[in-house]
This record gives C-alpha cells, structure tokens and sequence, in this order.
C-alpha cells in the first residue's frame, strides 16, 4: 500500500468536494461536474491501491503457503524414514502421504503465482 497515493487521493476527493460544493453554491454546472469527476477520480485511486494492497496480501500468502508446504515434506520424509529404520509400513506410508501432500500445495502456489503474474 502506498501511503503516499492513498493521500493524494483522499485529497484529490476533498479538493472536488469543495469545488462541486462551490458550484453548488454559485451555479456553476461546470464547477459541480468537474468536482465531481474529481471525486470520481479519487475513488479511481483508492480503488488501484485496494488492488495492489490485495496483491501484496497474495504474495505474503504465497509465501506462508509455500513455508507450510516445506515444512509438510520435512515431516513427511522424517516420518517415513522413521518408517523405514523401525520397519513400520503405516508410518512409511503417512510420511509418504504428507510428501504427496506438500507437493500439492507447491502446484497449488505455483498456479497462484501464474495468475498473480497475469494479472499485474
């Protein structure tokens, strides 16, 4: 989020507020139309930085989503490899599952990724 623009557009806003206001005020047509588009405009502006902050929460997501899938395989191959030293074929197999498991959800942040990259 850009504090900055989100700034600039509250007061491109006011700054049609009080012309639109103006015109009210003094019949000015003109006046009112162009504060409104001001304020049009500004809406615009808050609207790009709803987006662009929803992107930054997509990719912090991408992120965390990413770190619970590694530490899924971590487990998964300690799981079977314990497995595997006891010799207990229930253990292999649910290490085995969580392995599968956290591969899915790498293919699940990687389309997210895809759409996030078409999308900007």
């Amino acid at each position: 989020m850009s504090l900055k623009d989100r700034a600039k557009a509250t007061a491109k806003n006011i700054e049609g507020k009080v012309q639109e206001a103006i015109g009210d005020l003094t019949g000015d047509p003109q006046a009112q139309a162009e504060g409104k588009a001001k304020q049009a405009e500004a809406q615009i502006r808050h609207t790009v930085e709803d987006v662009k902050d929803g992107m930054d929460d997509v990719r912090d997501a991408s992120i965390e989503g990413r770190t619970k899938a590694t530490a899924k395989n971590i487990e998964g191959k300690l799981q079977e490899g314990i497995g595997n030293l006891t010799g207990d074929h229930q253990a292999q197999a649910h290490g085995k599952a969580k392995q599968a498991e956290a591969t899915v959800r790498h293919m699940v942040e990687d389309v997210k990724e895809d759409i996030s990259k078409k999308s900007d």
